[in-house]
């Protein structure tokens, strides 16, 4: 499906030829997942025209992925939320919504006859002002802390001593944090390749868990409600996780080590969802034939081998390079009649049981007649071993992974590891039928078993699961959030009307000269004001969408409650708690929330360094697309390329 054909069926604008048309495509292709923001999503099915077969998805990357992205700036767009998406796992829905409405905002503006340089230095001078507001609102991870609700349940709220100041009036806003059980400045830059890396800070436990987040005090579990965004299965799994490295660590049974390194999936289509949970070590999926030489090695220590490629014998590393201009040439003759293949499997199975090898975990593919082999010598074979499992195996059994088989020797073998049978699956009508749970000891390796009777819904399962588990891990790395449920993107609306106000009063006086520095803007700029307010519509129509997709109120019902909060904040009034219910669903058979449910439902937070990051790519996409509709339009002059070393070529 093309970026036009779904936007067509979603209902957007068609697109003028005679316009900034990249700028136009980035719109119509943020509207095709305008449904997908917020927490309560909407499953739908995307249909490949020309094979028939179709895939579920809830998430903006999972339909960028199924979309025929034939456009560069499809293209462009999918790879920036791609990367995105790679390291926080998270925020990708708001960084293509923002993308869709400030390209919106540069469509207005040029419509209205305001200059690229002036375009591209208010909205610039914009994100500024809101990164500003993001800094000065943020609530330190120490300050929110666990209260008894009336019924004896726990719910979250911020200490009495750090309050949300509004940065134009210097009043102060609510904050808390989720109870629901159903940086620095970053500078602006013209990249296609927005991803930054995710490097960790020096807070690290030792010992089992080098890359793991300390929480330094601080109670996981109620962190972990407080971003869980109403995804309450699956942040109860990472809690989970939590509380097993916990444990491994040392720490007993309290919540005080999360590490996101040391966690792998394993789906598994056919069962319930209520039969999800997490195991130490990993879970794989073997045949009857090799669950039975597990159960007959039941409670015994096996001794393991790594191979980090397919256990074949033409297997070769990336980069080989084969000369097939070479033949070799022997003066012996092959009386056994044994094929290289034979003579190969004959050599890796005698070195197997000279070191007393019985596990083999391959990070590829094996060989099938080998496998059989080793089996008839009490040898398992694992493969599509995922690579995070094989480091963890090999920093707690000793062993050293090797590239082929015929590098092994007893140098490379490991010791105590443990298998076990966890759950029969004949019944999903699988080849390999049989989970079984393997593990070392001092393990810091833990697994979550993804289930689900629905077998399209897996990765949607999974996809969630990973979203909480590292908004967790950012919560834990940055030790600080921000208001979420649309409350930082109300204030960031209110500051920029506030600057516009003070940008018209100047203009009124005429004595800008004397106005304040922080209140002069950037100078030179006519057009500030005008694109302030476009900035700030894009904002309020993210928070109007987020209601919009809760259900509890239509578009135009959600702006006006939005212009009641902003005019409640102009006047020094905290934000309203029933704001934040807005976005939340009651899904309550009789339509009525609990007391603790509404005590609960405004205090929700979002990650700091992703929403920030979020924007930031945001803004650059829309620069970029920007940039390069005026060159196609207007062309390139290359004595002024030869004269400006900023100038980006595509």
């Amino acid at each position: 499906m093309s970026i036009l054909q779904a936007s067509q069926k979603m209902g957007s604008t068609i697109i003028s030829q005679r316009l900034h048309v990249g700028l136009q495509q980035l719109t119509a292709l943020a509207a095709v997942t305008h449904s997908f923001l917020g927490p309560n999503k909407n499953h739908k099915f995307i249909q490949d025209e020309s094979t028939g077969e179709s895939s579920l998805v809830c998430t903006c990357f999972r339909v960028l992925e199924h979309l025929d992205l034939t456009c560069s700036v499809g293209q462009l767009a999918n790879e920036t939320i791609q990367a995105h998406q790679k390291v926080f796992h998270s925020g990708a829905g708001c960084l293509l919504f923002m993308a869709g409405v400030w390209s919106r905002a540069a469509l207005e503006c040029l419509h209205r006859g305001i200059s690229i340089p002036h375009i591209v230095s208010a909205m610039s001078e914009g994100l500024d002002i809101c990164w500003e507001v993001c800094r000065s609102n943020s609530v330190s991870i120490e300050d929110i802390r666990p209260v008894a609700s009336d019924s004896g349940i726990s719910v979250l709220q911020g200490s009495p001593h750090t309050v949300l100041r509004n940065p134009v009036t210097g009043m102060n806003s609510s904050h808390g944090a989720l109870n629901n059980k159903k940086q620095s400045r970053i500078k602006l830059t013209h990249s296609r390749h927005f991803c930054a890396n995710d490097k960790a800070d020096g807070n690290t436990t030792p010992g089992l868990f080098p890359h793991a987040v300390s929480s330094k005090g601080v109670d996981i579990p109620h962190l972990a409600e407080a971003v869980s965004h109403g995804c309450v299965d699956a942040m109860s799994l990472v809690v989970e996780v939590s509380k097993i490295q916990s444990k491994n660590n040392g720490s007993g049974d309290s919540c005080r080590t999360f590490d996101v390194n040391k966690l792998v999936t394993c789906t598994l289509p056919g069962l319930s969802e209520d039969h999800s949970c997490v195991l130490p070590g990993c879970v794989v999926l073997l045949s009857a034939e090799q669950a039975s030489l597990v159960h007959h090695m039941k409670e015994q220590k096996w001794q393991v081998v790594l191979i980090n490629g397919d256990l074949s014998e033409k297997y070769r590393h990336l980069g080989f390079n084969n000369k097939n201009d070479i033949s070799q040439v022997t003066d012996k003759l092959d009386l056994k009649g044994l094929s290289k293949e034979d003579d190969w499997e004959d050599n890796v199975l005698t070195t197997l049981l000279k070191n007393n090898v019985n596990l083999v975990l391959v990070n590829g593919e094996a060989s099938e007649r080998l496998t059989q082999h080793c089996m008839r010598h009490r040898i398992l074979v694992v493969e599509r071993v995922k690579p995070d499992i094989l480091k963890d195996f090999a920093e707690t059994t000793g062993a050293v992974p090797v590239t082929y088989a015929t590098q092994l020797s007893k140098h490379c073998v490991g010791t105590g590891v443990e298998i076990s049978i966890w759950r029969d699956c004949s019944g999903n009508r699988r080849r390999a039928s049989m989970a079984v749970n393997i593990v070392a000891d001092r393990t810091a390796l833990v697994t979550v078993v993804l289930t689900t009777s629905v077998h399209s819904k897996l990765r949607t399962l999974e996809d969630c699961f990973w979203g909480c588990a590292y908004r967790l891990h950012h919560t834990l790395k940055d030790r600080k959030l921000l208001p979420g449920a649309g409350k930082t993107e109300l204030l960031c609306v209110q500051t920029l009307q506030k600057h516009i106000e003070d940008n018209g009063e100047q203009t009124r006086g005429k004595d800008v000269a004397s106005a304040p520095r922080a209140k002069q803007g950037r100078a030179g700029n006519p057009h500030r004001a005008d694109v302030f307010q476009l900035m700030a519509d894009g904002w309020m129509d993210y928070i109007s969408t987020l209601m919009l997709n809760s259900g509890t109120c239509s578009k135009v019902d959600a702006w006006t409650t939005i212009n009641q909060q902003l005019k409640d904040l102009n006047e020094g009034l905290s934000l309203d708690a029933n704001f934040a219910r807005l976005l939340l669903r009651d899904d309550t058979e009789d339509g009525m929330m609990s007391p603790d449910m509404k005590r609960s439902a405004g205090k929700v937070y979002d990650n700091m360094t992703v929403k920030l990051e979020a924007w930031r790519k945001a803004l650059d996409l829309v620069f970029l697309v920007l940039q390069t509709d005026t060159e196609i339009i207007t062309g390139i002059d290359p004595k002024q390329v030869e004269g400006q070393s900023n100038v980006m070529v595509l």
